[in-house]
């Protein structure tokens, strides 16, 4: 699995996009999963392979839960 930071973003969206495309498992990481970026969650979350997992790399205590597994 692949953690992909910044998922909502132009370029993690698209690398989000593209792993998934090639079958490898994501975990995409977001700061948060609702509000302006709902939407972008919803479709990356319905990618094949495609975990959603929410922190903040400003944050390091938010970050262990999307980097166990």
């Amino acid at each position: 699995m692949i953690l992909v930071t910044g998922a909502t973003g132009l370029n993690g969206a698209e690398l989000v996009r593209r792993l998934s495309a090639r079958g490898v498992a994501v975990r995409a990481l977001v700061r948060n999963a609702n509000g302006a970026n709902a939407a972008k969650v919803a479709e990356l979350s319905r990618l094949p392979g495609v975990e959603v997992a929410e922190g903040d790399m400003a944050r390091p205590e938010t970050l262990v839960s999307a980097l166990k597994g």
